[in-house]
């Protein structure tokens, strides 16, 4: 919770129209320490099953909640344990003009990019929601293709040998980059000029993107 609340802090100190908060908690939370802190904040609690697969989770979380968003206002998206450090900066008003989506990515010329989804641009919440479809059919579908030698034996084995479900799914952040490398309005940024701890790390490792 202390994380979220720097994050609602640095958030506050910035020029954004609204701040939504989307939990998707089980268990009930108290929300009182960031009410605190912004009591302007739009909390919404979406309680969910919740996967191995995070990314999953995190895609199912947005998509639950991106009605009460705005319909043509460009949203920035980060997640709750990272916040902007002191190099970020918010786009140009005409950057949505060009393009629908910017953020940080790498490997683009591979088979599987990655695109960061700790923290991104999007030009509105309908274009937000496509991708996030996208990036769901992507994770668990991947697997079922073929996509080079290994992918093609493995292919061939579930022929004679049935499986139900799938081997193995794409991370979101892989999702979204090979999903985006086929786009051409997107703007890959060298860095978005973000900071936090990892999510799930066994120890405590501090990360700039």
């Amino acid at each position: 919770m202390q994380q979220t609340v720097e994050t609602i802090i640095r958030l506050s100190a910035l020029p954004l129209s609204s701040i939504y908060l989307f939990d998707n908690s089980t268990n009930k939370v108290d929300f009182s320490e960031i009410l605190q802190v912004n009591k302007e904040i739009k909390i919404f609690s979406s309680p969910q099953f919740t996967f191995e697969n995070k990314g999953l989770n995190e895609a199912l979380l947005i998509l639950n909640c991106i009605h009460d968003l705005p319909v043509h206002t460009p949203i920035f998206k980060i997640s709750g344990r990272y916040f902007p450090n002191e190099n970020f900066g918010l786009p140009d008003d005409n950057l949505f003009g060009k393009y629908d989506f910017a953020g940080f990515g790498k490997e683009f010329d591979r088979a599987v990019p990655y695109f960061s989804t700790r923290a991104y641009f999007v030009k509105n919440k309908s274009v937000l929601q496509s991708l996030l479809v996208l990036a769901i059919e992507e994770m668990l579908s991947y697997s079922n293709g073929i996509h080079g030698i290994k992918s093609l034996f493995i292919s061939i084995k579930k022929k004679f040998k049935k499986s139900i479900g799938t081997d193995y799914q794409l991370s979101l952040e892989q999702a979204f980059g090979r999903i985006l490398k086929h786009k051409q309005n997107v703007m890959l940024l060298k860095a978005i000029n973000i900071e936090g701890y990892i999510a799930g790390s066994d120890f405590k490792e501090f990360i700039k993107e």
